[in-house]
């Protein structure tokens, strides 16, 4: 959730806030299906911990956060 303060402190710009979450929103549902396809590379690293249970959890947190700031 940090980024796009750090995108926009190095001079970047962003979409306004409706046309800013609709594109977070459809980036974060490509993994909606599949969630735990995210983690395949770092599950090569050693992250056992990062179960489909887990990452699913933490997309649905994502989700929430981009509507509480966005929405």
């Amino acid at each position: 959730m940090r980024l796009p303060a750090h995108y926009t402190a190095a001079g970047g710009t962003l979409c306004d806030g409706q046309d800013h979450l609709y594109w977070r929103v459809l980036d974060a549902l490509a993994f909606a299906p599949d969630a735990a396809k995210a983690a395949e590379p770092w599950r090569e690293l050693g992250r056992a911990d990062l179960t489909s249970s887990v990452l699913a959890e933490r997309l649905e947190s994502y989700l929430e956060a981009l509507f509480d700031v966005y929405g």
